[in-house]
């Protein structure tokens, strides 16, 4: 027969690894917010270049801080430009020139920057088109997918939104009533991922790293709360972003 000794011993064995998974949970989520929330800035960077011109670029493509230039026609006798030099370091600029009979736009300022650069330029590409011109309409509706055009942080976003979606479907201990409330404002939102490593199965900022059974339901109107709060401070970055480089 089980002594009362070992079997205590075994409660306790079992407890602490409960409080360590849980707080190993906790650390998880904490630095699935913090990708989340530093891929959705890049993209806003890349949503809201700042802007520059012709001698910025020189700069950055002599440094070799850039390898891919963007280039969009956008009216006869000009392009729009956008390359990216590195986290948050986003540009654009229209750049007029001489029409060229022999040249489309886009070739024709490619041979210009080339020619300023000189040997340099090998390490330069130019390719006609907008970066976002790769999502289509499926991509506008499925916010996880922005990840193909995030420049920086694009496989870690994606690696946390498929764990949050795989515990939405498998979790047993969702306070919400059902995952596919998760899963909606999740896919359609998209601010429903932070929202969710935020509230699931405990908010993040509660006492304790371990489930006491004691949390409060969270209802799909709350649910929507906590999604729609994601949201404004995602309108907010957009906004300051947009602002401090208009």
């Amino acid at each position: 027969m089980i002594s009362e000794t070992r079997v205590m011993a075994r409660v306790r064995m079992w407890t602490g690894d409960g409080q360590r998974l849980a707080v190993a949970d906790r650390v998880f989520r904490v630095l699935a917010v913090v990708v989340l929330a530093a891929g959705y800035l890049g993209l806003c960077s890349l949503l809201f270049p700042a802007r520059a011109g012709v001698p910025e670029l020189l700069r950055d493509a002599r440094e070799g801080d850039v390898s891919v230039v963007q280039v969009v026609s956008s009216d006869v006798g000009e392009v729009r430009v956008f390359w990216s030099a590195g986290y948050l370091q986003d540009y654009e600029f229209t750049y007029h020139y001489k029409v060229s009979p022999l040249l489309p736009e886009a070739e024709q300022f490619a041979a210009d920057i080339r020619e300023q650069l000189g040997e340099q330029a090998d390490g330069v590409t130019f390719e006609e088109g907008a970066r976002l011109d790769a999502l289509g309409v499926l991509d506008l509706l499925v916010p996880v997918l922005y990840w193909r055009v995030m420049p920086y942080f694009a496989w870690p976003v994606a690696v946390c939104c498929a764990v949050a979606l795989a515990g939405m479907v498998l979790r047993r201990d969702l306070r919400s009533p059902s995952a596919g409330y998760w899963l909606l404002a999740s896919l359609v939102f998209g601010f429903g991922f932070p929202a969710y490593y935020w509230s699931e199965p405990r908010p993040l900022l509660s006492r304790s790293a371990a489930s006491r059974g004691d949390q409060p339901a969270l209802s799909g109107l709350r649910l929507a709360g906590a999604t729609a709060g994601w949201a404004a401070l995602g309108a907010v970055a957009v906004l300051t972003m947009a602002l401090s480089r208009g």
